[in-house]
């Protein structure tokens, strides 16, 4: 834990007590339910993130109607969402909001699923984050692009709901 010391300071001519807290080298995740959700680094410069009490979920889908759709069905079970409507917006998100899923359509405006997921999984921080592809259009070969490019699973559409929930919540309780 960290250890506290006393000084004091000269700030603009008046003395002040100042409380610092000497550094604590493990990562914030030693922490359970600090809450904070952006990266840090540990000790040795690693990139780390600390675990929410409440996952958040981003959901990348142009078609605004299945976007509502699956992002209604998460919130209703207990998740936090953040949306994107395009890959290139799907990339800025999961860099701005780090979420602890990411469920990636292939077939996106701006930049496709595939190219969105190696961009994300470019940041050591989303290294190991889960990326579930789900498209109506998902071909052997489409499928094999995106594992190939850090997708964990690919879900064709339409989607078996009780079974893609439990892969979900299997894979944020993991």
């Amino acid at each position: 834990m960290a250890a506290n010391s006393q000084e004091e300071c000269n700030l603009k001519g008046e003395r002040a007590q100042v409380n610092r807290a000497k550094f604590d080298p493990r990562p914030l995740t030693s922490f359970p339910g600090c809450g904070v959700s952006a990266p840090c680094r540990n000790f040795f410069g690693e990139e780390t993130m600390a675990k929410r009490e409440t996952p958040l979920i981003l959901v990348v889908e142009d078609y605004p109607d299945t976007r509502s759709l699956l992002s209604s069905l998460l919130r209703s079970k207990g998740y936090m969402v953040v949306e994107a409507s395009d890959g290139k917006e799907g990339v800025q998100q999961a860099n701005r909001t780090n979420p602890d899923l990411i469920l990636m359509d292939l077939a996106l405006p701006e930049l496709d699923g595939v190219e969105a997921t190696r961009q994300i999984r470019q940041r050591n921080v989303h290294s190991k984050t889960p990326i579930f592809a789900v498209s109506a259009f998902a071909t052997s070969d489409v499928q094999q692009d995106a594992l190939d490019a850090g997708c964990n699973e690919v879900f064709t559409k339409p989607l078996e709901i009780e079974p893609f929930l439990g892969k979900i919540r299997a894979t944020l309780n993991a």
